[in-house]
């Protein structure tokens, strides 16, 4: 399915095979579509948060808002994230744009350790760069963006 998954499932393997206990978080796995624009992501969808019943929250940001993307000159999509309406972890984030394969790996990152929306939103993001998409999405899930 996916090469960077069968990756951490080998060294999973592995490592139950020598006894450290192999893990796989399944639900920080991205997902990235190589077109262009691209087309990545990590956890849940909407759909899939609303058919469970889930009170969520929703940031978004388009590229059309970014210096950089709009300095490329490639600036077509957004950022989207959803978090716990009531704890503010991610539960799920999707990219249609410029390098969103690269930039999904920040999303995971945060998945896997438990992040909130708050904590990628306060993280300092160099400027003018991509990933300040991302950091204004997740600004904009607890109610505080400042360049929308």
């Amino acid at each position: 399915m996916l090469a960077h998954k069968a990756e951490e499932e080998g060294i999973a393997a592995v490592e139950t095979i020598i006894g450290e206990g192999g893990h796989v978080n399944y639900d920080a796995i991205p997902g990235v579509v190589y077109t262009h624009p691209e087309v990545a992501n990590v956890g849940k969808t909407e759909d899939e948060l609303k058919a469970e019943g889930a009170k969520y929250k929703k940031g978004t940001f388009p590229f059309l808002a970014n210096s950089r993307a709009k300095t490329n000159g490639d600036f077509d999509g957004m950022v989207k994230v959803l978090t716990d309406a009531e704890t503010d972890r991610i539960l799920g984030v999707h990219i249609v744009g410029p390098d969103a394969g690269e930039l999904i790996a920040e999303a995971v990152l945060g998945m896997e350790y438990g992040a909130s929306a708050e904590d990628i939103a306060r993280t300092c993001h160099a400027h003018p760069t991509l990933s300040e998409a991302m950091k204004e999405a997740f600004m904009a899930a607890y109610d505080k963006p400042i360049h929308m």
